[in-house]
């Protein structure tokens, strides 16, 4: 095959791989709607009919999430704001295999392996919503592939150092996450690389200004007191607490062994992500099998170490096998949960999964692009299913749209979900956040909200904050305490307790999408009621 012709395959599946996306208007990604309403709040915040000004402040310090909001607010001023979160992502797709092909040639392995990056693109984390996590992952990769350059280069290069800087910066201002494992995995090129602790500090200056953005969130966040194991996300919730009080949550080691294939795949409830997966790792064990050694062109390019390089010469040659292992020691040994933030070690999984095709040390090339043919394939089957998926759940919220579009802007609504599930197909508890789509459609505030997070740009102001019975406990809703403070109540399955009394102070709107729109019944037409 010619180089071009190659390159446009490889642009066919990288659009493919963006595609689902653009299947339906509505996306079944758990956090997405909560991200998309602060993303509006950010870019319209000084529009006095969203009502954002009165209930939230700025916060002008530094904060770890600014990646995926400022993407959507540059965006924003271009194209509306859906399609712009929906663009921030569809690069993101693009950009991630390519990004893991840009990392595997500068860690010495043929690029052409980053196809098994493809299947990977639909994956848990994604239909969680973690926006800015996902923004993340591709400048991980790129500022891993910098800076391996640069400690096996002669010279440092200045153009190549202030990219890394830049790039590195653009890691922790998109999740605090990724750039601890990016700092695990410079110091593991550094050791790796053995050519002196004066050098490795050298190269490693470029990380000084990402390093200094760090401490100026991360002391503020962990060096005092605060609250660190809220109950739910309020004014008052301004720092983490003391590194000393965390609470950090371990689950059993057999349990994260045991659903390691579910935290990549398992966001299809019939079952069909873990089938593909299941193909993915017998694909990927075949391919190591037949290419998990050097052939003679790589040990042309001195990739392979002779004998007199020792035990380090070993690991310099094997150097993405080794951040592949770290990753995955992070998923296994850190804790699930700390300062109530969730799901924290099932995040490394991903990384491990990314970079498993740098155990592929041969080219591909003669009979082995037959592996790089099977890969190709099983992301075409992923990314149609993923848009069956996407496809049948517009099928599901039909009609929810023009229900928000009956609620009047600047307001604030609660959402009472007491059926979380989807009859789309899609496991996760995909309806949880949905009232933040009153808030990314038409202004105002919600009954939860991230705002208030360290890691978020936005807080309160005083008084501000209504009082809720929290994303996960509807039936802990009392009318007395909550209810006047709400303009509109959404609300999803049966419900038990004061919600089953709606209709007693808040009259019926209409339905869609499985939402019953309630509006209190002293609110008017056409206005919302002040903070």
């Amino acid at each position: 095959m010619s180089r071009r012709a190659e390159r446009t395959l490889a642009a066919l599946l990288l659009l493919a791989g963006a595609a689902p996306l653009f299947a339906g208007r509505f996306l079944p990604f758990l956090d997405m709607p909560q991200h998309l309403g602060l993303a509006n709040a950010l870019a319209r915040y000084g529009d006095p009919s969203t009502g954002f000004a009165r209930y939230y402040e700025l916060d002008r310090a530094v904060d770890p999430y600014w990646g995926y909001y400022a993407l959507v607010w540059v965006l924003s001023h271009a194209v509306p704001l859906e399609l712009a979160s929906k663009l921030v992502l569809a690069a993101w797709a693009i950009s991630l295999p390519l990004s893991v092909g840009f990392a595997l040639r500068c860690l010495g392995r043929d690029w052409r392996w980053a196809v098994f990056a493809l299947p990977l693109v639909w994956h848990e984390n994604l239909f969680f919503g973690f926006t800015t996590f996902l923004v993340s992952m591709p400048l991980f990769f790129v500022a891993v592939g910098l800076f391996a350059r640069e400690l096996s280069a002669e010279r440092s290069r200045r153009g190549r150092a202030a990219l890394l800087g830049v790039v590195a910066a653009a890691v922790f201002l998109s999740h605090v996450q990724t750039y601890l494992l990016l700092g695990l995995a410079a110091v593991a090129l550094a050791l790796v690389e053995g050519r002196g602790p004066r050098l490795a500090l050298a190269r490693a200056r470029a990380f000084l200004p990402s390093l200094a953005l760090f401490l100026a969130w991360f002391l503020p966040n962990f060096a005092g007191a605060g609250h660190p194991v809220p109950l739910a996300h309020t004014a008052r919730y301004r720092s983490f607490g003391s590194l000393g009080d965390l609470g950090a949550v371990f689950e059993p080691k057999a349990e994260t062994l045991a659903r390691a294939p579910e935290r990549i795949w398992g966001m299809y409830a019939d079952g069909s992500g873990l089938a593909l997966g299941a193909g993915y790792l017998l694909l990927l064990a075949l391919s190591a099998a037949l290419a998990g050694w050097p052939d003679s062109d790589t040990a042309a390019e001195g990739l392979v170490p002779g004998r007199e390089g020792g035990f380090r010469a070993a690991l310099r040659a094997r150097r993405g096998e080794l951040l592949a292992v770290l990753s995955l020691a992070c998923y296994l040994l850190l804790p699930a949960q700390v300062a109530g933030q969730w799901y924290l070690n099932a995040r490394f999984l991903i990384f491990a999964a990314l970079l498993a095709p740098a155990f592929l040390a041969a080219r591909a090339r003669g009979g082995r692009r037959l592996l790089l043919a099977g890969a190709a394939a099983l992301a075409l089957v992923s990314d149609a299913n993923a848009a069956r998926k996407v496809a049948a759940f517009q099928r599901e919220v039909e009609g929810f749209a023009s229900l928000v579009e009956r609620m009047s802007p600047g307001g604030r609504a609660l959402g009472l979900v007491f059926d979380r599930a989807s009859a789309a197909g899609i496991r996760l508890p995909v309806f949880v956040h949905f009232a933040s789509y009153y808030q990314a459609l038409r202004g105002g505030d919600v009954g939860f909200s991230f705002v208030g997070l360290p890691s978020i740009p936005l807080r309160y102001r005083a008084g501000a904050q209504a009082p809720h019975p929290g994303e996960w406990a509807p039936q802990d809703f009392r009318w007395e305490s909550m209810g006047p403070r709400y303009d509109y109540f959404l609300l999803r399955g049966v419900p038990v307790g004061d919600a089953a009394r709606l209709a007693e102070h808040a009259e019926r709107v209409g339905e869609g999408g499985g939402f019953t729109l309630y509006r209190r019944r002293d609110v008017s037409r056409g206005e919302a009621s002040s903070p």
